[in-house]
């Protein structure tokens, strides 16, 4: 599983560093991987973590509250094993007003289309626009670490 650190994931994702750290201390959004352990500590998330980190940052943006987004990302939460892709027929859908998750539920799509939306986030093109955003920066910072380190101990050893 690819792991990601705080500085990656504020790249990748957007988002401040101080942002992070905020959602990581109000136990809004915390890394799955491992959480900062005190100053100095590394927190590390993986990719489903930036999956989630995206949709906060993309529906904060459009002006909703955390405390309707805490509700809406259950399901990404809940459904979805954090070292697999979430489901791309996951769908965050809003009036404007009221902010509705879609499944590959057939019935909940069609109580939903009875509205007018006027944003519709997707999850599949979010994890391909988080992918290219991931190749954009290159490998996982956490990887890159540990291949130094590696490179590093070769090198002493032979010397």
């Amino acid at each position: 599983m690819d792991t990601y650190d705080s500085k990656s994931a504020s790249r990748i994702v957007g988002v401040s560093l101080r942002q992070l750290q905020y959602w990581d201390e109000q136990n809004f959004l915390r890394p799955s991987v491992k959480l900062a352990g005190g100053r100095g500590t590394k927190r590390l998330y993986s990719f489903h973590d930036l999956v989630c980190l995206k949709v906060v940052k993309d529906l904060a943006r459009y002006g909703f509250s955390l405390k309707k987004i805490r509700r809406c990302l259950r399901p990404l939460k809940e459904q979805t094993d954090p070292t697999t892709r979430p489901p791309e027929s996951l769908r965050y859908l809003t009036d404007g007003e009221e902010l509705f998750v879609i499944t590959s539920d057939r019935q909940k799509i069609l109580h939903a289309m009875e509205r007018q939306f006027v944003l519709s986030l997707g999850i599949g093109s979010l994890v391909r626009e988080l992918d290219g955003a991931v190749k954009r920066f290159g490998a996982p910072a956490v990887k890159q670490v540990r291949a130094a380190r590696s490179l590093a101990e070769r090198r002493s050893g032979s010397a």
